[in-house]
């Protein structure tokens, strides 16, 4: 597999093309994963000749989108400003083909406030049926069809090497929206429960598999009640998540189970739309069941994993590798990295986790975020990669 860069096109735009391919393939890398769909965000552009700080439309997309693909389409794509000024995803398209750097289209699939906002009838509501504006819901048929729509036009009509598929899932409660304001400190499973969906769509699919959504509902109400009900939060499945499932009693464990369907569904739309000479990853974490992602039957149809080892010890990524051994071979070897500090206190900390990863399986790498590093860090790289 191929080792690649993560960067955003207002990086691009704002360094130049040129400068930019040229130092990532110095570094060793062979690729450029370029943002082709993205959210909000505020970013600290600590390199970028015009600016220092830049907030990005929501939900937008960087490449022009094909009209006739989406004529039909519910959720109608944003298409970001940026793309009138430069369509970077294409000009790195054309500089491959010209011999430079392969390119991989990053690409956010269900994190989009902007069309949640949009369409409040196809974005996840909790067990209150408060709806979560930052997250499209897998098991809504619009949802589906704008990510198998975006995955068809941009294999077949920018057609980059490789597309990476960012939370094409069900989110987390936490880390999702501005300005997050939780003084009760929620406990893991607080989390999750305040995550499940509860959208007419899951509603309807649950009680069509014979699961009391009525009851679940209830149930959820009930365990983050007494929860929240004293003074500090009361832990209701203390072995979460490393019991899975089984730490939540029935029906809940049940209506849990069904939340696969509709993230197994939408990845087999895309996959089926996607051209045969893209390659697709997702990108997530080990524990891809809280977002109902099934592993083995994502890899299973043909889709990679990019397995992302953020914030942890040595043990915690070796056992991300040997979760990764146990998928089809060749799907589980992708691994995301961050050039970060704290999390690597200097050159010597990151090039040790890179060969303890390497060791263990590892056979590319995707690295967070060129655009958002000091230049004198990319000093740490040195040596670290080269061309496969």
């Amino acid at each position: 597999m191929a080792n690649a860069f993560w960067t955003y096109p207002w990086d691009i735009a704002d360094m130049g093309l040129a400068e930019v391919t040229g130092e990532i393939r110095d570094l060793g890398f062979d690729m450029i994963s370029v943002a082709a769909a993205y959210h909000a965000g505020r970013f600290l552009q600590v390199r970028s000749p015009k600016r220092r700080a830049y907030f990005p439309q929501d939900g937008a997309l960087y490449f022009r989108p094909d009209p006739a693909l989406w004529a039909d389409q519910v959720i109608q794509p944003i298409v970001s400003d940026l793309v009138q000024e430069q369509d970077v995803l294409r000009d790195l398209v054309a500089a491959r083909q010209a011999g430079g750097l392969q390119v991989s289209a990053w690409t956010v699939c269900l994190h989009n406030t902007a069309q949640g906002e949009r369409h409040p009838e196809h974005v996840t509501r909790n067990a209150w049926g408060d709806p979560n504006f930052y997250n499209l819901c897998p098991a809504s048929e619009a949802s589906q069809s704008y990510v198998e729509t975006l995955v068809r036009d941009l294999s077949h009509n920018v057609r980059p090497d490789r597309i990476e598929l960012e939370s094409p899932n069900f989110l987390g409660f936490a880390h999702e929206h501005h300005h997050e304001k939780d003084m009760v400190g929620l406990p893991p499973e607080g989390d999750f429960l305040m995550s499940l969906c509860f959208c007419d769509h899951c509603r309807s699919y649950g009680e069509g598999q014979g699961v009391s959504v009525d009851e679940v509902q209830a149930q959820v109400r009930g365990l983050l009640d007494q929860m929240c009900s004293g003074a500090v939060p009361e832990r209701v499945a203390p072995d979460f998540p490393s019991a899975g499932l089984d730490a939540f009693p029935e029906p809940l464990r049940s209506y849990l189970t069904l939340r696969e369907d509709h993230v197994t569904k939408l990845l087999q739309r895309v996959q089926t739309a996607c051209h045969t000479d893209v390659e697709l990853l997702m990108i997530d974490g080990q524990a891809g069941w809280i977002g109902g992602a099934n592993h083995r039957a994502i890899t299973e149809m043909g889709i990679g994993l990019l397995l992302c080892s953020y914030d942890q010890s040595d043990a915690e990524a070796e056992a991300l590798m040997h979760y990764a051994a146990t998928l089809p071979a060749g799907r589980g070897g992708q691994i995301g990295l961050r050039l970060a500090v704290p999390e690597y206190a200097d050159a010597t900390a990151f090039q040790h986790r890179l060969a303890l990863l390497r060791q263990h399986g590892a056979t590319g790498v995707n690295l967070y975020n060129y655009g958002l590093v000091p230049k004198g860090r990319l000093a740490w790289l040195d040596g670290a990669f080269t061309p496969s």
